[in-house]
């Protein structure tokens, strides 16, 4: 027999086998290999029947061997009270799919007032299936909800809060730190799942960020501020952060400044943090 490199026969028994074993698995499991993508059709279907449903975008993953995932985001439409919003999660949340997936990432955003009157957008965050967090009842929903709202509240100047599995991303125009103090209240509420918070002001260019796990205290990321007050008027950084999320075992802050900026105001950062006692990676864009 002749036996061409790249395709002995042991090869082929080992493809078969794995072939073999894996038509097995899904008939035993009923599984199909398009679980995932299965799934989000059939959502995404149902969602675009519910009048209530502004937007949504639905991601089908086809995880091996076949059980499926998926990772939602739904919008709600603007205009409904809070027990109409927690009876729309609570029948989206229970919705059963004839394609059964392992689990299902659900996030659930719905217009909210920030502090100053103005819109925002907040959501909260369910997972269902394997390893479920967050209680699917109206009214637990509906104390979340407000709960939701009391943390919008909080903040003149929210844009939007985003939960997703273990994180919370809040977005403002104005001070992030505000934001983050804001968020330490809501975290007390336990919110499911949970286990990093970050604030965001500004745009890409303009960026301020404040990161850091549930548990942690923001003050210990406040000498941020000192450090950006050293900056003349007029020098906005191009970016800057104060983090204590792991993996940081301690706070950490950075700041990125722009082209042309006088290496005289570098130094001035650097020597305020120095003097805080605090580690600043600090630099000017080129």
């Amino acid at each position: 027999m002749i036996v061409r490199a790249g395709h002995s026969p042991a090869r082929h028994r080992r493809r078969a086998v794995l072939a073999g074993l894996l038509a097995c698995l899904i008939l035993v499991t009923g599984c199909t290999l398009n679980a995932g993508t299965g799934f989000a059709d059939e959502f995404g279907g149902y969602l675009d029947t519910r009048a209530d449903v502004d937007s949504h975008r639905v991601q089908g993953n086809n995880d091996l061997p076949g059980t499926g995932s998926a990772d939602s985001r739904v919008q709600l439409r603007a205009g409904l009270t809070d027990p109409e919003l927690a009876a729309a999660i609570s029948e989206i949340a229970t919705h059963r799919a004839d394609q059964q997936i392992a689990h299902h990432n659900l996030t659930v955003a719905f217009p909210a007032e920030n502090g100053s009157g103005g819109e925002a957008v907040v959501s909260v965050f369910l997972r269902l299936g394997d390893g479920a967090l967050g209680d699917t009842s109206p009214a637990a929903l509906e104390t979340r909800i407000g709960q939701v709202r009391e943390f919008a509240a909080a903040d003149p100047a929210l844009v939007e809060l985003s939960a997703t599995v273990s994180d919370l991303h809040a977005s403002t125009t104005g001070d992030p730190f505000v934001t983050a103090g804001a968020l330490t209240d809501y975290l007390r509420t336990e919110p499911p799942g949970v286990q990093r918070a970050t604030a965001r002001s500004g745009a890409p260019g303009s960026l301020g960020v404040v990161s850091f796990d549930v548990g942690d205290p923001i003050d210990a990321l406040r000498p941020m501020v000192a450090i950006l007050g050293v900056l003349p008027a007029g020098t906005v950084p191009r970016r800057w952060r104060a983090s204590s999320q792991r993996p940081f075992t301690a706070p950490q802050f950075e700041l990125d400044l722009p082209r042309g900026t006088d290496p005289a105001v570098l130094e001035a950062a650097r020597q305020q943090a120095a003097a805080l006692g605090v580690p600043l990676r600090a630099l000017i864009a080129k």
